[in-house]
Parts: structure tokens; sequence; C-alpha cells
């Protein structure tokens, strides 16, 4: 280390020695010989190689150093030496006075020194110790030959752990490092070895010359093989798949199954919460599947691969090219990409409802009058209905289904087999008369009205509702959602009215008027009518369509799921989001026992056909029999004055048994007592066992067990025969019943007895179980024998008291002709509510892994199936571990999610009570990953819900950022525009919310009232951005700021 300078310090300070005194001295040394000069600088030279030599070798500290420096100069050694030194070396006994005064050193007063060693060794600690780091807040100390290891954070770690192995580790045929000779290990030495590498102790001199070629072809083919072994790639579990992918594509190219699984392996590097990754999974997708279309000519007609080959195009390819693409597609043909290109055009938005409404007229063009296409044409009609309903055109929507429910359901006898356009002109006239349509209070309909029994609908009152609130932009926002949700009837010319939309001319819904001739159609209609106004049917959209997998219409068609009791109902309340796990009584701690909601959920999802709308499911020991289809928050906030005159005005006679069920299904999901009472009336006008089957289910969900006994035994002992329609399910209705309620050996005589069996004994179980299994080979409607099926199995348990034997009977039927089709659905969910309720609700022995192990393999064929989620839920219930649970949410699988699974995972986070607030963050990620993914983006369901979960939580600056998300992906959605004069209004300035109104305005929303109207008379305090006349000021400073902030450049 150097001497320290002190260049702040003048030369004239007393304290200092005086260097220049002895002026004689001087001048003799400076007249010495050059001789003796030149001795000295090689004497110097020698004693700094010396130091040099000792500075390495030694590990004293450098205080010794200065210790004898010190000592030098205290000596006053006259020689040449000593003098050098003194004039680097000196000491000051005084000190500066100016540090008692100040109270230290000024900053340019401190001494400068030179760091040792590069600043890694540190005065007073051993030399090996060293700085392995040094930032601006201290340094890293550590052992100064160890090699510093990366943490798995740093990025060449992450690096190295991506990275897959390059060469294969072979085990060596060696045993040991070195070769053993005659039993010893010979050991390498530095010394030279006087011996001969040949072992001395050998005798016997072998004859090597005659096998040396042999041998050194031997060992260079065994080198050879260790080096291709040792080059010799290792691939990983995704190589590998992907290379048996490749494989299976280049044996069958024109295998759509084949190129979908590539291209899901692929996207499975890209996760759906990483940076770019929409845009980034799209190009793989395009790549992927243009490689497809190239490979086999019969991979460009596949419409799953040509849909998704144009929803990953529409991020990467200009407008122009994805026009051309569609087109193109279009020459294909079928409804599914017909459907999808609808949907892309009500994404773009180019011409608002309009546009809509000439897109759906060039779709009923194409399509025929075949059955199938006419289930097509309803399926049209009703996402036309939804697009008026969503962009605030509910009276539009109405009118449109009002209109072809007369032409479908009330035609005059007179104007049968006529041509479309002339029943059209005919019901024009029908409709500008103004009497009473389908769903209104008075309605005859229209044939009636041509006999001549006419009546006149009572003036509509235009009711102003008083929403009071102090901010003006949420009073305009509620007073607008309010209106579209309960002003759903189009308003006729006589009413006192001054809104143009509300009244609907004949018109404006005309071409959208479909001929149906089908009972089936018509029947759908009527369903979709039923599920528009908010009364969902599971399974009824699945029926429109031939192919499940591109069916993707529950984007849309779940809208009954946006309604405020589903959303209450989707998060838990503030008093039950966080909730202590223990208890103290007494001083001691105790924990609380856990809570869950009920395991069915909010959410009912399910094929067409898997449970009847009355079917009872009972959950615990202590609960009560509940519908499966409908309960009280399905219809909370529902008209229900319409949909009864819906139901009734629909009826088509007194053979439409199906509808009837769904009427006593409604009334008994608001009153079971109302819905007893409407069962009684229709069994009046004609009885049938479905009617009374009805009925007896009406009993058990109300609780009296007798009377549906006393049912059940009057009407089977009335019809012996077990050939007519709907006595099986009459049959295991009864001895389920007994079975629930803790009967068995009432419930073993009903099962007997349906077989046409008494008495007791083994012989008469015999004959049961042969009964049985003819009837079912026998009977050819599904659900007649599904039933016979789940007597069959009941008899195994009532039987035996094993639920082995019943799963077997379940088993041969699932492995034979319910191998796929909707029967299998149905099928194994009365599989697995067999085996819940023989083990957890009646508490008989059974190992909890026969359900659990069940209930997963469900999971992985029917992810959104409720039932079957619920069942799983309860299987988990009570588990100290939650991995299953957790594990199903989130991106888990290589199945895309549809929507009602994506609603469900945000349901499950709250399943247990207490726990929500802990998995926020796990629920935002499922959600994130929803509105990315290609499957669920278009879907205004999902993004109202995913922007109320963040309102919910406290992030309102994100929740706006989803909500410019959200009417981008989809522009025609007007409660998403309303959000943000709503729960939204705290982060979005007035000037903001003009400009979205503005946007609503373009792109053809309807708004009952203009926001200028609501903010007119305002008394309050202006908002900055809400003067008009402030905007050119505002973008003159917001320029001069920006200029201001690039001057320097």
């Amino acid at each position: 280390m150097s001497a320290p300078s002190f260049p702040s310090f003048p030369p004239s300070f007393s304290s200092f020695p005086d260097l220049d005194a002895d002026t004689s001295t001087l001048s003799l040394y400076q007249s010495t010989k050059k001789t003796s000069r030149d001795k000295d600088k090689r004497e110097r030279r020698r004693e700094r190689l010396k130091d040099k030599k000792r500075s390495h070798g030694s590990t004293r500290d450098v205080s010794d150093y200065h210790s004898l420096a010190g000592s030098h100069y205290l000596e006053h050694d006259p020689s040449p030496a000593a003098k050098e030194t003194s004039r680097s070396y000196y000491s000051d006994r005084k000190g500066d006075p100016y540090n008692i005064q100040y109270g230290g050193l000024h900053a340019g007063d401190i001494p400068k020194y030179r760091i040792i060693d590069r600043g890694r060794h540190i005065l007073g600690l051993s030399r090996s110790w060293t700085v392995t780091h040094r930032s601006g807040k201290g340094i890293e100390v550590g052992p100064m030959d160890r090699r510093k290891m990366r943490s798995l954070s740093d990025s060449t770690a992450r690096a190295l752990l991506f990275a897959p192995p390059t060469r294969r580790v072979l085990q060596s045929g060696d045993t040991y490092k070195y070769p053993e000779v005659d039993g010893f290990l010979r050991l390498p030495s530095s010394r030279p070895q006087g011996i001969n590498s040949e072992s001395y102790r050998s005798i016997i001199v072998s004859n090597e010359d005659d096998d040396s070629d042999t041998d050194a072809s031997d060992v260079s083919d065994q080198v050879s093989n260790d080096e291709g072994s040792s080059d010799e790639m290792i691939l990983t579990s995704y190589q590998e798949k992907l290379k048996q992918l490749e494989r299976a594509i280049a044996d069958e190219p024109e295998s759509t199954d084949n190129w979908l699984q590539l291209l899901s392996h692929t996207l499975s590097t890209v996760p759906l919460l990483s940076k770019n990754a929409t845009r980034a999974r799209s190009e793989i997708t395009v790549s992927i599947l243009a490689r497809a279309f190239a490979a086999d000519i019969r991979n460009g007609s596949s419409k799953t691969l040509r849909i998704q080959y144009l929803r990953a195009g529409e991020e990467v390819w200009d407008e122009s090219k994805v026009r051309a693409e569609w087109e193109e597609a279009l020459k294909i043909g079928g409804v599914e990409i017909w459907m999808e290109w609808l949907e892309w055009r009500i994404r773009q938005a180019a011409s608002g409802v309009d546009g809509v409404i000439e897109d759906v007229i060039r779709m009923f063009g194409v399509l025929s009058q075949s059955e199938q296409d006419e289930l097509a044409k309803v399926r049209v009609f009703w996402r036309v209905a939804v697009v008026f309903q969503r962009a605030g055109y509910v009276e539009r929507a109405t009118a449109l289904f009002q209109a072809q429910a007369e032409l479908l359901f009330q035609i005059p006898q007179v104007l049968y087999g006529l041509p479309h356009e002339i029943q059209l002109g005919h019901l024009e006239n029908f409709w500008e008369s103004e009497v009473p349509r389908i769903g209104e209070a008075g309605s005859r309909g229209w044939a009636a009205w041509v006999s001549g029994h006419r009546e006149d609908l009572p003036s509509k009152k235009q009711g102003t509702m008083q929403i009071i609130d102090l901010d003006p932009y949420r009073q305009w926002a509620a007073r607008e959602s309010r209106m579209d949700e309960f002003d759903f009837l189009p308003s006729r010319s006589s009413d006192d009215t001054d809104d143009p939309y509300s009244t609907i001319i004949f018109s404006d819904i005309r071409p959208l008027l479909i001929p149906l001739t089908s009972a089936v159609a018509k029947n759908a209609f009527r369903q979709a009518w039923l599920s528009f106004a908010g009364l969902y049917i599971p399974g009824f959209s699945l029926t429109l369509s031939t192919s499940n997998e591109i069916n993707w219409d529950d984007r849309w068609n779940l809208a009954h799921l946006t309604r405020r009791p589903f959303i209450d109902a989707l998060f838990p309340s503030r008093t039950t989001q966080t909730q202590s796990m223990s208890e103290s009584i007494a001083g001691v701690i105790v924990g609380r026992e856990k809570q869950y909601a009920d395991p069915r959920g909010p959410i009912k999802c399910w094929g067409s056909g898997v449970l009847r709308p009355l079917d009872a499911i009972k959950m615990s020991e202590k609960g009560k029999m509940k519908a499966a289809m409908w309960g009280m928050e399905d219809v909370q906030g529902l008209d229900h004055e319409f949909i009864r005159r819906l139901l009734a005005q629909l009826r088509l006679g007194a053979d439409d048994v199906d509808w009837d069920i769904l009427t006593l299904a409604f009334e008994a999901a608001i009153n079971v007592k109302t819905a007893l009472k409407r069962s009684r009336c229709l069994l009046s006008q004609n009885e049938s066992l479905i009617r009374w089957a009805a009925h007896a289910q009406l009993e058990m969900i109300r609780g009296s067990v007798d009377d549906a006994r006393k049912i059940y035994q009057t009407v089977l002992t009335a019809s012996s025969a077990t050939s007519l329609q709907g006595t099986s399910n009459l049959w295991w209705d009864w001895a389920h019943m007994e079975w629930i309620n803790g009967d068995s050996g009432r419930a073993l005589q009903v099962v007997l007895r349906s077989a046409g069996v008494e008495g007791h004994g083994g012989v008469v179980v015999l004959r049961c179980k042969r009964g049985l299994d003819d009837v079912i080979r026998g009977e050819k409607n599904w659900k007649d024998r599904e039933g016979w099926i789940k007597l069959r199995a009941l008899l195994e348990i009532l039987v035996g008291r094993d639920v082995t034997s019943a799963l077997q009977v379940f088993d041969d039927h699932l492995n034979g002709e319910c191998k796929k089709g909707p029967c299998r659905e149905s099928l194994l969910v009365a599989c697995l509510l067999t085996v819940y309720q023989h083990g957890v609700v009646l508490k008989n022995s059974m190992a909890p892994a026969v359900l659990r192990q069940r209930v997963e393999m469900a999971m992985k064929e029917y992810p959104s199936n409720s039932v079957v989620l619920g069942l799983f839920l309860e299987g988990e219930r009570g588990q100290g571990v939650w991995g299953r649970v957790r594990g199903m949410l989130g991106e888990s699988g290589s199945k895309a999610k549809d929507v009602a699974r994506r609603v469900e995972e945000v349901w499950i986070a709250g399943w247990e009570k207490g726990r929500w607030s802990g998995e926020i963050e796990r629920t935002r990620s499922g959600l994130a990953g929803a509105v990315d993914s290609d499957r669920t983006r278009a879907s205004h369901i999902l993004w109202g819900i995913y922007i109320e979960f963040e309102i919910r939580t406290g992030e309102l600056q994100h929740a706006k950022k989803l909500l410019f998300r959200a009417i981008r992906e989809c522009p025609l959605v007007k409660d998403l525009y309303l959000l943000a004069f709503g729960p939204l209004r705290s982060v979005f300035s007035g000037k903001e919310l003009i400009g979205i109104a503005d946007t609503m305005a373009e792109r053809g929303l309807r708004l009952r009232a203009g926001l200028d109207e609501g903010l007119a008379g305002w008394k309050g305090e202006v908002d900055a951005g809400t003067d008009l006349e402030s905007d050119g000021a505002d973008e003159i400073m917001d320029s001069a700021r920006e200029l201001r902030r690039l001057m320097p450049y």
C-alpha cells in the first residue's frame, strides 16, 4: 500500500520538519561521485527486490510497515535511504484543530489510499477470506479458493435446467479406474518406473503376435461403439412424444387426430400466461396446420382443422387476408364453419347490428330444408336474438321470438302449405293490428285473430324508474341496465313513449323469420326461447349440432350466468371470505370445524337426457331431496309471469308430456305446493305413467314419502305391463325412494315386484336377476333400459351388501352398448350417484378409493359435468391435502376447457368457507388463461366474471385494463361498457366516460337516453374532463407538455 498523501494541507505548517535546514549536507551529498550514486541505485534496486519477495512470502499486516516506517524516522537515520524515506513518511503530532471545530474532516481533506489487491483483501481478516462480491450497499466475503455457486434464480442456472441432456453416461465395463495386473491395481506414480510395463512375474511367455491383429480390431470396434454411444442424444419426454407423433403423421398424414395431438403437444411449450403468448401460439398453430393442409388434400376439408387455422390467423394476418381465407373456407361448407364465420363477423362489428342481420340472411340462404339444417337455422336464429339482447335492443329480440312463434304454432288453417313469403304477408297484417301476441297477457294467437276472436291490448304504461345516485354517471348506467332487464316487451304505437326503438315494426324482423316444418326443430325453437328468457336447459344447445367438439356456442348461450343472483353465488360473501381456523376456549386452542358449501353449486351442466327435470338427488344423510335441474337460485330475478305465459301458450296439446314436465319443474323451483296443484290439473286432463311419475317426484321433493308410496302402489298395481313407456323409471323411483330412506327390505320387495317375482330366498333373487336381464335386452328406448339397469344394480347391493357386484353390472353396459354417445354419460352419472349414496349418504362400509377412482376417471372424460364435479368435491371433503382439487384448476390438462368449466373453477375457490382469500391468485390465473384461450376468448360471460372478480378483490386498476380488452373482443355487448359507469366509476375520469359513450354510439349500441341528457342539470362539481369546450385546450396543453419532455433531443 502506498503512503497516504494530504494534498489539502499547506506545506507551511509548523509541525512539519524542516527538510532543507542542513544545506551543507545537501550540497555535500550532491557533489558525490558518479560511481557512488550508481552504487546506491543498485543497492536500492536490490532492496526493492527483497521487499517484493518478502511481501509475497510474509503474512504480516500492513500496520507493521507503518510501524517500521515510523521507527526509521524517529531514529533520525542519517543514511541516504533514511533521507529518502523521510520525504515520503512524516508524523503530525499536532493534528488539525478544525476537526474539533467542525466535528470532522472536510470531504476534500480525506487522505487518498490505493486499494490493496483490487479490493479483494480486507485489513484485519485472514488472507484465506476474500471479497467475492461488492455492491453499493456492502460486500460479500467468502473463502478465497472456493468457487461461487450460482443460485437457482440465476439466468444461466435456469438455462442449464431447461437444457436437454446431450450425452449419455455409460457404465464402463471395468470395475476399477486403473487396470488390474496380476491381482493388483497399479497406481500411477511420479517416480520413474524402472521395470518394464510387462509383468516380471510371468514365467510362460504368451504368443501375442498371433492374435495381435484380432485384438487390435476388437479394441477399435469397442472404441468406436463407445464413441457412438456417447454421442447418442438423450431425448426428453417432450421430444419422445414429438418423435412418436411425427412418425404417426408420416404413416397417416390424413389423420386429423394426429395433427391435433401434434398441435396440442407443441402449444404446451408456450403457456397461456407468458408474454406475447397469444401471438406466439397463433403463429405456431398457423405453421403446423398449413403443413397439415400441404401434407394431404383431405386435411383441407376438415372442419376442425380449418376453424382452428382461421382463428389463429386472425391474430397474425392482415384484414384482407383474413377475409380471403374465410371466403375460401366457406366453400367447404358445413354449419360449424358458417357459425364461426358469423362469430368472426360479430367480433368485427363493422356495421353494427345491421351488418349482423345481413350476414344472417346470407346464412339462411345457404341452409336447406332438411331436419339438421332446420336445427342449424334455430341455432342461428337464437344467436342473432342474443346479439339484439346484448346490444340493448331487447324489444326487438322479444318481437323476433314472438313473430316466429306465431308463424310456427298459431298459423291459420287456410295458410298451411302456402309459400313462405305469402305466409309472411298475412302475418304482417296480424302484427300491424297490435293485438296481444304470444308471451303477453290476453294473447289468443294469430289463428284466433283470423277467425274473428280479437282482443285489444291495454295500453302499456311507460314507467319511469326512480334510481337515486349522487353521481350522474352511475345513475345513468343503472337506469340503462334496469330498463334493459325489465322493459323487454315491445310497445305499441298508442303507448306514451318517446323511444323509437321500443316499438317494433314488422319490416324490422321479417328478413329473419324462417320456415320450420319438422317437429324436432319446432320443439328446439321452444326450448331456445326458454333459454333466452333465462331458464337455461342443460345440454340443450349440444342437440343443435352434430359435432360437440367444435360446438362453441357456450360462449354466448350461457348468458344466465351473468345475472346478479348467479354472480353473488359464485363469489362468497365478505363475512365468509376469511375465517379464523382456530379459536380459544378456556385458554386452549381448538381448531374450527371445516364448513363447505353445497357441492352441486350454482352451475348446472350435463348432457342432454342425463338427468330428468324432476330427478331428486340427496347429497347428505340429513339433507333434503332437491330437484336436479332448477332451484330457487335459477329462477330468482326472472319474470315469472312471462315464463308461465310462455309455457302455457307454447303447449302443443294434451299429449305434450315433455313440455308439461318442464312446466312442473319451473313451478317446483318457485313453490312445490303450486307445482303439485298444477300437476293435479294436468293429470285431470290426461293420465299417463310419465305424469304420475312426475307427481310422485314432487311429493318426494316436498318430503311426503307416504304420499309418494301411495302413488307408486296405486299406479304400478293398476298397470302390470312392463312394456309401457315410463314403467321402468316408475319402478326405479319407488325402489330408490325406499332405499335412500333406509328401508332396504321394502326396497328389495319393490325390485322383486318389478320383475314379476314375489317371495324370499335365493331362488327368488336368481329368478329376479334373470327376468331383469331379459327385460334389459329387449328394451329399445334408452331411458327405459337405463331404469332397468339401475334396478339390476340396486338388486346386487340389496342382496350382497357389496357395491362391487353392482359396479360390475354398470361396467358390462358401459363397455358394451354404451362405449360412446349420450347414453354413456347418462349411465356413468347413474353409476356414480349409486355408489355415492351407498357409501356416503347411507354410511355403508366402503373403501373411499372406490368412489374416488371412479370419479377421477369420469372427470377426465366429462370435465364440465357439474354432477361429477360435485361428487369429486365430496370425495375430497375433509382431506388434509387439497392437491387434487388444486390440480384440476388453472391450465391443467391438454384438453381445452369450456365456459362452464371455467366458471365452475371460480366457484370451487370458495367451496370451503374461509379459504377463498388464499385462492385469489389461483383464481386470477385461471381467469387470465380463460380470456387468452382460443376456446373462450370471445365469451362476454367470462370477461364479465373476470372483471367482477377484480372488483371484488379491490383491483380496480386491473379491472379497468381488462374492460378495454373486453370491449375489443366483444364490441356489441352493452353490459361491459356500463361497468365503466357503475362499479369502476372511481377509476374513470369524466372525459374517459364520455369517450366510452361515444364509442357505444359509433358501434350502434342502443342507448335509451344519451349521456348528455343524464348530465343535464347536474349541480355538483364539474369534472375536469367533462367540460366539452376545454377539449381543444387540453390537447394544446398535452402537446406543449410533450414538447418540453422531448426538448433535449
